[in-house]
């Protein structure tokens, strides 16, 4: 058996590099995002990568915003806001998973209409028409005690 078959029977076997601690980076969840006002051992973001992983993701301003609408615009110019800083953009982003709280205008459904007239103002339009993969469920948010009506993760890649 050559070098070469050995190295290839090699790479077979143990299969692609894994991601390791110099390919992964977690950064702090920010302050406004922790509605327990105490330490919590979760992060804002990982990098995997080139792969950014955002977890869960409130409007900054739910106690002003206290729609649907108002809240998914907040949380997704706050989220741009935060992939700038990753050097990313909307366009940037793969996959996203959005959590509706039912309200009572809706007899307890999800305002599903409200989230998207605000989600297409960021994603398939003229300036910016990637669209992202996206699951959009209903359930009891753990932040609705705050006022949160949506919350949002999203995976982007680095291009």
């Amino acid at each position: 058996m050559s070098m070469k078959h050995i190295l290839l029977l090699a790479v077979a076997v143990v299969g692609p590099a894994s991601v390791s601690a110099q390919t992964t980076r977690r950064i702090p969840l920010p302050p406004s995002q922790n509605t327990t006002g105490s330490p919590l051992p979760i992060a804002g973001a990982v990098w995997a990568r080139d792969t950014l992983y955002v977890s869960g993701w409130l409007d900054p301003d739910r106690k002003t915003h206290t729609d649907t609408k108002s809240q998914t615009l907040g949380i997704l110019t706050d989220l741009q806001k935060f992939l700038a800083t990753q050097k990313l953009t909307m366009g940037d982003v793969v996959m996203l998973r959005v959590f509706l709280q039912g309200v009572p205008e809706k007899d307890g459904r999800a305002d599903t209409a409200g989230m998207t007239a605000a989600y297409t103002q960021f994603f398939g339009t003229k300036e910016q028409p990637n669209i992202p993969a996206r699951t959009t469920l209903q359930q009891i948010l753990p932040a609705a005690a705050s006022g949160a009506l949506v919350e949002i993760d999203m995976v982007a890649v680095r291009p």
